[in-house]
């Protein structure tokens, strides 16, 4: 399994989006899922990566931005148990990870002090165009308890771009086990979830399918 993404430095803080999550041999899109920020995985080294995506020519590959590169990077345990659980249907693919705001921190608390901080840096948020589904499942996984109001204007944007017969929200189900199920907008544009740090741990179960 191997992960590449877009990494930026600005002002003392990084910021990683286009997370790309590949195992196996295909790099086929499986799934889209959002979540709330990037955590503690870092690039592996300093050799920048864009030429290679590029000549895969991906049709959710979006190019690197001023100060922008990308690189493959470690993979940190959310992202494990997020291709792990995949790999139960799949034997191989994409995963593309996308978050209401691209500020790298792991203290989810902490990352919400700092978003604050730097709301204005243009890193910040994913920008609309930038936000390529490629027609395939859109899972929404960001969680409740952190979406104070700036983020709830970006869910409501992830979940506008996505058609309806395939939206999805990670929810507990009937067995009190998670997992994906259709998604309902309320008035708002909003659509509840649980995050996967928490429906992966904690003596839960998640399914993956």
């Amino acid at each position: 399994m191997k992960c590449y993404a877009r990494w930026t430095e600005d002002k003392e803080s990084y910021y990683r989006d286009q997370t790309i999550l590949q195992f196996g041999d295909s790099w086929e899109l499986i799934a889209n899922i959002i979540l709330l920020n990037p955590g503690s995985a870092i690039p592996k080294s300093d050799e920048s990566i864009d030429d290679f995506l590029a000549s895969k020519k991906l049709p959710y590959f979006v190019k690197s931005g001023e100060n922008q590169k990308y690189y493959e990077f470690t993979i940190d345990p959310l992202m494990r148990n997020i291709i792990n659980c995949f790999k139960n249907k799949h034997d191989s693919g994409v995963i593309k990870i996308y978050n209401l705001f691209n500020l790298k921190n792991q203290d989810s608390k902490k990352a919400l002090l700092e978003y604050k901080q730097n709301i204005d840096s243009p890193y910040i948020h994913t920008n609309e165009e930038d936000i390529l589904y490629d027609n395939k499942q859109v899972i929404i996984a960001t969680g409740e308890s952190n979406l104070i109001d700036e983020l709830k204007i970006e869910l409501k944007k992830y979940v506008k771009l996505a058609n309806d017969n395939s939206l999805y929200a990670l929810q507990k189900n009937e067995n009190d086990i998670y997992a994906f199920k259709k998604a309902i907008v309320n008035k708002e544009g909003i659509v509840k979830s649980f995050h996967p740090s928490y429906t992966f741990g904690y003596g839960n179960k998640t399914l993956c399918n």
